[in-house]
């Protein structure tokens, strides 16, 4: 039996869904690179936003971060090398005492590192004072504000390397009432010092660290032990560029996070 063959109207109908159908793949595969186009377009104007609102934070960080952001509640000792505490476990740490109003350049700073800094426009110095575990040793940690990053690194490059055998003290200790850096102070030989530049801006890191006992003078040993004096004066200076690492890496983390 012959079939009826497929009136005109049908024809029209079946055609008019394949344009459509068509119509609408067109649209599509030209929609779907346009859209693309403009995700990455908006990506890469967000990451500029981001990237530009950083840059302007980074000098006014030391006034904007608050200051439990620059000197954190605790300070675990780090090296480049990974130094940990006994058994791979991380070291006790050191605690935070009191934080230092701001100061002037040269009443935060040991004369060296005060004339340094002040060429290279050193303005204000933020400082704080830790303790460590044990309370037999405190520190004084400084962020000073330079002129800039390359100031940063001049003075850095001046001698007062993070890799100097020993700079002795170089931050002015700010002592701590009714704490164990109650009578936090040193002098010149008595303790450890350096400094290091930041990743970031014009900030320089500086410290100094030594015994809270005023009367314990290392490197002065009795008898027979005088010979093992001269790398107990060592202990400072490590304690120094260890800490100062941390110091300087937790600061990094604060800025580049805002």
């Amino acid at each position: 039996m012959t079939q009826p063959e497929p009136s005109t109207a049908e024809d029209g109908r079946s055609g008019g869904r394949k344009r459509r159908v068509l119509g609408t793949l067109a649209m599509l595969f030209g929609v779907i690179p346009l859209l693309a186009a403009g995700g990455v377009t908006f990506a890469a104007v967000k990451n500029h936003r981001i990237q530009t609102g950083n840059d302007a934070f980074i000098p006014a960080a030391w006034h904007n971060l608050r200051t439990d952001e620059i000197f954190p509640d605790l300070l675990r000792e780090t090296s480049t090398a990974g130094r940990q505490g006994s058994g791979g476990q991380p070291a006790p740490g050191w605690v935070r005492q009191t934080i230092a109003e701001e100061s002037d350049c040269r009443k935060a700073l040991t004369a060296g590192l005060a004339e340094a800094a002040m060429t290279h426009g050193c303005t204000t110095v933020l400082r704080a004072t830790y303790v460590d575990a044990g309370g037999e040793a405190a520190a004084t940690v400084a962020l000073c504000v330079l002129g800039s990053h390359d100031d940063v690194l001049a003075v850095e490059r001046s001698g007062f390397s993070v890799l100097a055998d020993h700079l002795g003290p170089v931050v002015i200790p700010v002592p701590a009432a009714k704490t164990a850096a109650a009578d936090w102070r040193a002098s010149r030989g008595y303790g450890g010092g350096t400094v290091s530049a930041t990743l970031f801006g014009p900030y320089l890191a500086a410290i100094t660290v030594g015994p809270t006992d005023p009367d314990r003078r290392y490197g002065d040993l009795p008898g027979q032990w005088k010979s093992s004096g001269r790398p107990e004066t060592r202990v400072y200076q490590s304690l120094a560029s260890d800490l100062l690492y941390a110091f300087a890496h937790s600061f990094d983390k604060a800025v580049d996070g805002r």
